[in-house]
């Protein structure tokens, strides 16, 4: 057995899309600062009223979450799922002698997979961001939806709220911009940030004043309906390149091929995407502790 073993992060946006109403041409889509309540309410639950089955005959509940102020606009809950596969009880053999036996386990028993997570609450950026361990066996991004939507949808109906809208997620790939952007199939928004010295710029010509202002100008440009901006990106992204650009930052809102959301950003390329932890040599389970802190280092550098 390994001593080590590398574990893949993936990156995401939590979002909620609000049903339109009567007359609304396009659905709001705002961050989903609901998750604190919902997993506050979630963590109070009994360990069974936690388990949500999930397909192929597994099931999975949070067992554990844990909050740190890190500043006054920044939380983070670091969690970790546990699940298993029951109605599952082939014989065991023994790879160093060929031995076969019955498994001892009971057929409503199964193995525990873990599947740590870090979420990340940027109440200044306006961002809910998630950062999954990539495990095959464990929970994966629609599972973890799945349930958290489940949930949200009992919280809300404990406080008498409408639930008023659907919990999706954007993938945040960390390649190269430029690469992961002519790959999607379409290109809906961008999202263009200017240093707020722009105004008073020879190309404004504003007036100077805007130390007051807190951050830096936005352009949003969106596509028509089932149309895309990728050449109108490509060329921003250029100028993001060139020497005393005026642009800082870039956003990306798009489809890739599989139809999934995605979620590009030039301040999020290029990060690092695996952690190196320890394999305990008697279970053959990932380190925890180790793992829990190359979380949060990929989510201070977000």
């Amino acid at each position: 057995m390994e001593t080590t073993k590398n574990i893949k992060i993936t990156f995401h946006s939590l979002m909620q899309r609000m049903w339109k109403k009567k007359g609304e041409e396009e659905a709001k889509e705002v961050p989903f600062f609901l998750i604190e309540q919902v997993i506050t309410y979630i963590s109070k639950l009994a360990k069974k009223a936690k388990f949500h089955d999930l397909k192929g005959n597994k099931f999975c509940y949070l067992e554990s979450i844990s909050k740190k102020d890190i500043s006054d606009t920044v939380i983070i809950y670091t969690g970790l799922f546990k699940s298993a596969r029951n109605d599952f009880r082939p014989d065991l053999i023994n790879k160093r002698t060929g031995i076969e036996r019955k498994n001892p386990k009971e057929i409503t028993e199964g193995d525990i997979e873990k599947t740590h997570f870090l979420i990340k609450v940027d109440n200044e950026l306006k961002e809910i961001f998630l950062f999954l361990e990539s495990n095959f066996y464990g929970v994966n991004i629609n599972s973890f939806i799945d349930y958290l939507t489940r949930f949200t949808k009992s919280y809300c109906e404990k406080n008498s709220q409408k639930k008023n809208f659907t919990l999706f997620h954007m993938e945040i790939p960390n390649n190269n911009f430029l690469t992961q952007l002519e790959t999607l199939s379409r290109t809906s928004l961008a999202e263009v940030f200017f240093d707020k010295q722009l105004l008073g710029s020879k190309a404004l010509n504003f007036s100077n004043r805007t130390v007051s202002l807190k951050q830096d100008l936005v352009l949003i440009a969106k596509s028509s309906k089932k149309e895309s901006i990728t050449e109108v990106a490509v060329d921003l992204y250029n100028k993001l390149q060139q020497k005393e650009s005026p642009i800082s930052r870039i956003r990306i809102r798009g489809i890739d091929p599989n139809k999934n959301e995605i979620l590009l950003d030039t301040s999020f390329m290029c990060r690092k995407e695996f952690i190196t932890v320890d394999v305990n040599q008697e279970t053959g389970e990932v380190n925890s502790a180790q793992l829990y802190t190359g979380l949060k280092n990929i989510a201070n550098s977000f």
